[in-house]
């Protein structure tokens, strides 16, 4: 009897084994908006129910067309940042008891800088998190871990930005096209009044 409960219990314990540990997994969203004085503000922002307990993650950005201007935290009991080097600066986050509550982590804002044409695109790396058991979870920052935004928009074509010789040249244009339409008529006239042998 004891043989078989040993087994059965060896199979258990086997069994176990097998069964797969799942992490638990954070979404953090990242958005952008540019106010019309040429400030790009970047936000982070988790759902409710997040589980956080610790957050990091390292936001790179082209230093070519941005200007870092502050970085304001929204949460956490313990935040740092790291702007010590241009074109990227390190968030850092810690939380006494877990972020539950839906809330805006932290907020980077951007100088562009005038010259500054087409899309930027800020990337996310490094980023970890763990739970309030130390154990790391499974965190993505944005849909794939970059975030692009659009610095200027293509513009319409408007009259200013026609030519004022366009128009006379359409003018000479058409006045040609006319010009030689009268002369093929004039001899296809001629052909037809010219007998034949």
């Amino acid at each position: 009897m004891k043989k078989w409960f040993s087994v059965l219990l060896t199979a258990c314990l086997l069994c176990a084994l097998c069964v797969p540990a799942f992490a638990a997994s954070a979404k953090v969203d990242a958005a952008a908006a540019l106010s019309e004085d040429g400030v790009l503000t970047v936000t982070l922002s988790v759902p409710e129910n997040s589980g956080l307990a610790t957050f990091e993650t390292t936001l790179h950005y082209d230093e070519a067309a941005l200007t870092l201007q502050d970085v304001a935290y929204g949460a956490g009991s313990m935040t740092t940042s790291n702007t010590d080097t241009a074109g990227r600066v390190g968030l850092y986050m810690i939380w006494t008891e877990t972020q539950e509550a839906a809330a805006t982590l932290v907020t980077v804002t951007f100088q562009v800088s005038e010259d500054a044409k087409g899309t930027t695109v800020l990337s996310f790396t490094d980023t970890k998190a763990h739970d309030d058991d130390g154990s790391a979870m499974a965190v993505t920052v944005g849909d794939d871990g970059s975030l692009s935004y659009a610095l200027t928009e293509e513009q319409p074509v408007t009259d200013t930005d026609i030519p004022p010789t366009a128009g006379r040249y359409a003018a000479v244009g058409g006045a040609a096209v006319a010009a030689v339409a009268v002369v093929v008529a004039l001899v296809a006239a001629k052909r037809r009044r010219t007998p034949t042998d």
